[in-house]
């Protein structure tokens, strides 16, 4: 589900290579230099100095890390059992709490640009003490319907920022969040059934929180948890 762009302008006929396709490509070279830069420091995510704090019964496995407010983040983690809030501030991986971490970012120019910033604070290696295992960035929808041409296009320009084995994820639109008190959302356990027939409460969530466990456990039977390919260090 990672979302790519094409780095080779194809040639039009007679040679010149066309105009979206060069832009494109411009546009990734850019964005690829601009990841060695760090973040003003007001545009970083802060850091734990002590293990997060949280509500679950049970460790979280995976932690959601909201670029900005209002991001999503509170709904996700209510409906993905395995999943918590670090509450804006990175993880710093201490007494065994969990090392993954996915940034979740609105669908909107703001918050894919926070989404950006969080991805260099990452990459300049400013993100704790090197033990957090960044597994990818979630989009969610800002409003129904599609998603505008301009919003997906800087959308794939900040993609390629997420590490090399790292993915793009997307919620659509949840007509759900807002109408309902976070306590009533439903909630996706590992292991849980689709429905056999009806509509699935969880169909906006059941994916993502499929594949996070699947990545993750990939990973956990790995011969390296401590550096994975793509983790910073």
């Amino acid at each position: 589900m990672t979302a790519t762009l094409d780095a080779t302008p194809r040639p039009r006929p007679g040679g010149t290579p066309m105009g979206k396709a060069a832009r494109l490509a411009k546009a990734r070279t850019s964005s690829l230099k601009f990841a060695a830069l760090p973040p003003d420091p007001g545009r970083r995510a802060g850091v734990w100095c002590k293990p997060v704090t949280h509500n679950a019964s049970r460790p979280p496995l995976v932690w959601l890390l909201g670029a900005h407010g209002g991001a999503g983040v509170s709904s996700l983690a209510r409906q993905i059992a395995p999943a918590a809030d670090c509450q804006r501030e990175w993880p710093a991986v201490l007494e065994g709490e969990s090392p993954f971490v996915v940034l979740v970012a609105r669908e909107s120019i703001e918050g894919l640009t926070r989404a950006h910033d969080l991805l260099r604070q990452f990459h300049c290696g400013q993100a704790g003490p090197g033990r957090v295992i960044l597994l990818g960035l979630v989009t969610v929808a800002f409003q129904p319907g599609h998603m505008p041409a301009a919003i997906r296009r800087y959308r794939n320009v900040v993609a390629d920022l997420v590490p090399e084995n790292g993915r793009l994820w997307r919620i659509d639109w949840q007509r759900g969040w807002p109408l309902s008190p976070l306590a009533d959302l439903p909630v996706w356990t590992p292991g849980d059934d689709r429905p056999a027939k009806g509509r699935d409460p969880l169909a906006g969530v059941r994916e993502l929180g499929e594949e996070l466990l699947a990545t993750i456990t990939a990973l956990l039977s790995g011969p390296d948890i401590a550096n994975p390919s793509g983790a910073h260090s």
